[in-house]
């Protein structure tokens, strides 16, 4: 079997687009991993995978790795203090402020959010809480997200009194404290397979489903998300990504230049 045949079969095993990926790095780490399994060729790894579902979320996870750090596209963050967040907030009913970061990886993009709430927001709004939920196929990643240590490279888009007053060194590490933890949830969750999760006011859903997923996983992710969404709330994605042609009938634009879109009601 040639790599570009395996590369076809297992991205149409996990819903993902053959297209993306830079096939030569891709099939050095599968080789690589292979061969770490004591498997002679791209056929036999084959064979696992399909029967190997621990196998099935290495691999995956492998060919959507993304990169990860606090505050990644700061415009973003800075459209959701100055718009989303008070919008969000304004005449509400419930206390509670539902968020989820879907594809969470190390946990960067959940903490970003718990910090800018804790800097900007928490004084003004005592009596709303915040509940940030951050999902990963890999569970490798969500117990690492869950420690909060991180290298200082991930840190710098953060200013220095923002560490000071929230992270502790420990051993070279930057450890997220616990007033910045307790506002995140971490589980394990395959977008795909799973049921919508209610109740969220803004979700969060990255360089993961709409770069990777195929056109029909994009639109399943969609619809997820819409289901997932209150009212009028939230969806931003990747800056160099696109929604389904679909997204019409489900969302409208907020934010072109953030690629952030706000749920349709008809």
């Amino acid at each position: 079997m040639h790599f570009d045949q395996f590369l076809r079969e297992v991205t149409f095993l996990f819903g993902l687009q053959y297209r993306p990926f830079k096939r030569r790095g891709i099939k050095r780490k599968v080789e690589r991993r292979h061969a770490q399994l004591g498997l002679l060729d791209f056929e036999t790894y084959l064979t696992r995978i399909k029967s190997d579902p621990a196998e099935q979320v290495y691999l995956s996870t492998l060919l959507t790795v993304t990169i990860s750090r606090f505050f990644r596209d700061k415009e973003i963050f800075d459209t959701l203090e100055t718009s989303i967040l008070p919008a969000t907030l304004r005449n509400r009913e419930k206390s509670d402020l539902n968020i989820w970061s879907i594809g969470c990886a190390s946990g960067e993009e959940p903490y970003s959010l718990s910090l800018l709430w804790k800097e900007k927001y928490e004084k003004d709004f005592p009596r709303t809480r915040l509940s940030i939920l951050a999902t990963d196929i890999d569970e490798g990643m969500i117990e690492r997200a869950k420690k909060g240590r991180y290298k200082k490279s991930s840190l710098r888009e953060v200013p220095d009194s923002i560490i000071k007053r929230y992270f502790r060194i420990e051993n070279q590490f930057y450890v997220v404290e616990q007033t910045i933890r307790e506002s995140v949830e971490f589980r394990k969750q395959n977008i795909l397979e799973e049921e919508p999760i209610s109740g969220m006011d803004i979700v969060f859903c990255r360089n993961l489903a709409f770069t990777y997923f195929s056109k029909e996983s994009q639109i399943k992710v969609l619809r997820k998300i819409a289901a997932s969404l209150n009212g009028k709330g939230y969806l931003v994605i990747g800056k160099d990504e696109s929604l389904p042609l679909v997204y019409p009938t489900l969302f409208i634009p907020f934010s072109q230049s953030e690629k952030i879109y706000q749920k349709f009601i008809p």
